[in-house]
């Protein structure tokens, strides 16, 4: 059989050129998270059964779902792709590898792979993508931006699929605080694409950064009318909107944006429970009644438990259990972070300290609390996740220091939450003064609104 090639060179085996069109569009619109995706790939490879990389992607869809109960699903993909194996090249037999590393829990071992396939073949579309992403979910913020900048000389705006690695880019920048190229690369990504929202993410996680509330707001409400025809990415979206509407005091704006677009539903998806967990914390340390919000999300937190297999979720489920008082939901899931820590399942026994962390929160052990999370703080970015995302262990860590009347360690929490996000002179000028007033203020309310405002931005009014 003839060997055709991507528009970069690549070889594809399974797929004749105007396939190969057609895999093509189905990669930009994945990773701008187009809905349908799919089933307009699963219609590909019924045509085309000898397509290796398209199953290997559909085993990586599945995984990327982060459920337990996709393994099997998952596994049925590859083995249609190792039944392919004598078929395919190199690089696509390393994509099958990395799918079998990660089904089997390898974590290491499949970035490895990705990164083998990324320094032989660097206009590899989807290693690249697939890379950063798990990278991501990995806590290693420093390697995504050493992936994504790896790739630069290889790439030219003439390069086809060119504006596929530029949301990767911008967001790693961010991360990595270098907010002005994030930026850039963002706004040059989104001129390729006003719909990706991967660059879209990552413009509104540097105006998150740095205080631009009434920005974010404005970047996402730009897009919120075409939202509806992407995948459950866009929940998070809506919850960085959510973010922004609190920082400037718009309670009734952030209930209605819950209940409307981040958890309209009940939801098995870890990210719409990441997003619920967290937004509702953040609204309670606020002192806003959020009504019975928490039971629907800890029902569905009840009915996937054990079932994630992004570490980053267990944490927030255990904020719904132990809000809502489901004692047995809660127990069974704080042994089940525990068990997988004790079989050494990669980042586990991080992620059962911080989920037991966070229960001892919502069980009004304050002192005990403090005394875990502070300990756990620096490990806890292990568990993957954006600065923004990681923030609510200082959101729970200085409300439970005002529980408790030490105000002194709750303005060293919130400086400390600080720190690490002034990359420049001015604002580092910023960071100085904020510091000065959190150190002036004595109102617990007062502290607390430091935490509703974004990370370099002023308080609003209380």
């Amino acid at each position: 059989m003839r060997t055709h090639h991507d528009p970069r060179g690549l070889p594809i085996t399974g797929l004749n050129p105007a396939q190969i069109e057609r895999y093509e569009r189905l990669l930009h619109e994945l990773y701008a998270y187009r809905s349908g995706v799919q089933a307009r790939l699963d219609d590909l490879l019924r045509e085309a059964p000898g397509f290796v990389l398209g199953h290997v992607l559909r085993g990586y869809a599945v995984m990327t779902d982060g459920l337990r109960s996709g393994l099997p699903e998952a596994q049925r993909f590859l083995d249609l792709s190792q039944r392919l194996a004598a078929t395919a090249n190199e690089r696509e037999r390393l994509h099958i590898y990395a799918l079998k590393m990660w089904i089997e829990g390898r974590g290491a071992a499949r970035l490895q792979a990705l990164e083998d396939i990324l320094a032989r073949w660097p206009l590899d579309v989807l290693a690249y993508r697939q890379l950063t992403a798990m990278l991501f979910w990995h806590g290693d913020k420093r390697r995504q931006l050493a992936v994504a900048m790896q790739a630069i000389p290889h790439w030219q705006p003439s390069t086809a699929g060119y504006a596929l690695t530029l949301a990767p880019l911008a967001f790693a920048l961010e991360e990595d605080g270098r907010y002005a190229l994030a930026e850039d690369y963002a706004q040059l990504a989104l001129s390729f694409n006003p719909t990706d929202l991967w660059a879209l993410h990552a413009l509104v996680h540097v105006h998150e950064m740095q205080g631009r509330a009434s920005e974010g707001e404005a970047a996402i409400n730009a897009v919120a009318g075409k939202l509806k025809e992407f995948n459950l990415f866009r929940g998070h979206l809506w919850w960085h909107l959510s973010l922004f509407l609190l920082s400037q005091n718009k309670i009734d704006a952030v209930l209605d944006v819950f209940d409307r677009e981040v958890f309209p539903t009940p939801s098995s998806f870890y990210l719409d429970l990441q997003n619920a967990a967290s937004l509702l914390a953040r609204l309670e340390i606020q002192g806003v009644d959020v009504g019975d919000r928490w039971d629907t999300v800890a029902h569905a937190c009840e009915q996937t438990l054990g079932q994630h297999l992004v570490v980053f979720t267990g944490p927030h489920q255990v904020m719904a259990l132990a809000r809502t008082g489901r004692k047995q939901a809660l127990a069974q899931a704080l042994q089940g972070f525990n068990d997988d820590g004790q079989a050494g399942m990669e980042q586990a026994q991080t992620g059962s300290a911080v989920a037991a962390a966070v229960a001892l929160y919502y069980q009004r052990a304050y002192r005990p609390f403090l005394n875990l999370m502070r300990v756990m703080r620096f490990e806890a970015a292990s568990l993957g996740a954006s600065y923004a995302q990681q923030d609510i262990y200082f959101q729970l860590m200085v409300d439970a220091a005002l529980q408790v009347d030490d105000l002194p360690l709750a303005r060293s929490l919130l400086k400390e939450r600080l720190a690490k996000h002034f990359t420049d002179a001015t604002e580092w000028l910023r960071y100085i003064d904020m510091t000065h007033r959190i150190e002036q203020a004595h109102d617990p309310k007062v502290l607390r609104g430091f935490l509703r405002a974004g990370l370099l931005q002023q308080p609003p009014a209380c």
